[in-house]
């Protein structure tokens, strides 16, 4: 994502001229569920942390992903699994881009000037109980005055999806997907209940390596009170 600065009511306005792409990489196998439900999930771990730390999706996750994330010193492993219920999320809703610095003065993603530029690759096993959606294409974002830029956001890139300046892509399940920072993306409500796992690399990135095994994960409901 670059900007550029046009002129609006004698005021220069900042606009963000971006280009969302994804690239599928190498299919992996699949797993059964109680391989699912019991592989540890990790939290920021270097490659030789989640190789050890992580079960076998992690370690075949790695065995396929690119020599250009393999032979990365700054490599990062994220994972989740989540056992879900139809309509839960299993994050927080709203198109946003990864790992992008949080280096401006109220702590939101700097688009205008990046410390760094962030590229990742992800996997789902059993993403189309609840596939991350991608917005594929180019546009253009203006900036705003005061508030969170991807609450903003996210709207307009609803828009430019209605309008086919953008396409939806739903993440296909046991295929390595490559993106980066300026790939605009969302997690999706869960379609039916069911075990899934998610993990992503990164690469390019000033995160460093906490190599932490997380024990817990939480999902969001539209109707918390709703049961099921």
């Amino acid at each position: 994502m670059e900007f550029v600065s046009t002129m609006t009511n004698s005021e220069t306005t900042r606009v963000f001229e971006f280009d969302s792409q994804i690239t599928l990489g190498d299919e992996v196998p699949d797993f059964d569920t109680n391989i699912i439900k019991n592989e540890p999930m990790l939290f920021s771990c270097s490659q030789k942390a989640a190789r050890e730390l992580g079960g076998p999706i992690t370690r075949e996750f790695l065995r396929h992903l690119s020599l250009e994330f393999l032979w990365r010193n700054d490599l990062i492993i994220d994972s989740r699994v989540h056992m879900l219920m139809e309509n839960w999320w299993p994050c927080i809703p709203g198109f946003h881009c990864d790992d992008v610095p949080r280096t401006l003065p109220d702590n939101q993603p700097n688009h205008f000037d990046p410390s760094y530029k962030s590229n990742h690759a992800m996997f789902l096993i059993n993403g189309d109980i609840c596939p991350t959606e991608f917005a594929i294409g180019q546009g253009k974002l203006e900036d705003i005055k005061e508030g969170k830029y991807y609450k903003e956001w996210h709207p307009q890139i609803l828009q430019m999806l209605r309008a086919g300046t953008l396409q939806s892509l739903s993440a296909p399940s046991n295929k390595i997907i490559y993106f980066n920072w300026q790939s605009w993306h969302q997690g999706t409500k869960a379609v039916r209940a069911g075990w899934r796992f998610f993990i992503r690399a990164s690469i390019n990135t000033e995160r460093k390596p906490t190599n932490e095994v997380r024990r817990q994960v939480q999902v969001y409901m539209e109707n918390p009170v709703e049961g099921w």
